[in-house]
């Protein structure tokens, strides 16, 4: 007889493991598998001198470089260059920095399509602006587009300005959903205290780098 019952109960410990390990078995394939997926990184759009880059229409639906200005120096940057208006900065360079002191001369403070060599005033104090362009590959998540996935670097050489911190600081100047592009103005305003030129001083503008993480 406790033979018999012993009996009974290994048969009831056996298939009680079993289901155990059935369930243990099932739960554990039923949990997700981690999935490790690609990170954006940061890629060079287009990288060039001052030169090339005044030569560097984007074209159409492309990301790139529209144009450098040098404007007078602002303590409040966010909001002196919040402008998606070329015109509007290019008659501020006109008017306060251009080295013949009239605006409309051949020497603007600011640079696009056959115009790289610029004289600025000396002695002013200035900030560095540039104009750019981000479109949908290079800038959209697919619902909207990122800010912090735009940047641009800039070196400088010669000794009359020295940028410090190559990554200039990004305002947004347009920024629709609907739109083919994010269009961005960065500047550099060494650390807020601006950037004074002196007498017969150059400043070469070496390296513009425009870049995404996508």
């Amino acid at each position: 007889m406790n033979k018999e019952i012993l009996k009974k109960r290994g048969v009831h410990w056996g298939i009680l493991f079993g289901v155990m390990a059935v369930t243990f078995l099932l739960s554990t394939q039923m949990i997700p598998t981690p999935r490790l997926e690609q990170e954006p990184t940061w890629h060079v759009l287009w990288e060039g001198s001052l030169a090339e880059a005044t030569e560097a229409d984007p074209g159409a639906g492309a990301s790139g470089f529209l144009e450098i200005f040098f404007v007078n120096h602002s303590t409040i940057p966010w909001d002196a260059y919040d402008t998606n208006t070329s015109s509007s900065m290019e008659g501020w360079c006109n008017t306060s920095l251009d080295a013949d002191g009239a605006a409309g001369t051949t020497n603007h403070a600011y640079s696009a399509a056959d115009n790289f060599n610029l004289t600025v005033q000396w002695g002013e104090t200035m900030d560095i602006v540039i104009r750019a362009r981000w479109n949908r590959t290079h800038a959209y998540d697919g619902s909207k587009f990122i800010n912090g996935s735009c940047r641009i670097n800039l070196t400088t050489t010669g000794g009359g300005i020295v940028i410090a911190a190559a990554t200039g600081d990004n305002i947004e100047t347009s920024n629709e959903t609907d739109h083919t592009y994010i269009w961005i103005n960065v500047y550099w305003d060494n650390a807020g205290a601006g950037y004074t030129l002196n007498k017969n001083g150059v400043c070469m503008i070496q390296t513009i780098s425009i870049q995404a993480k996508y």
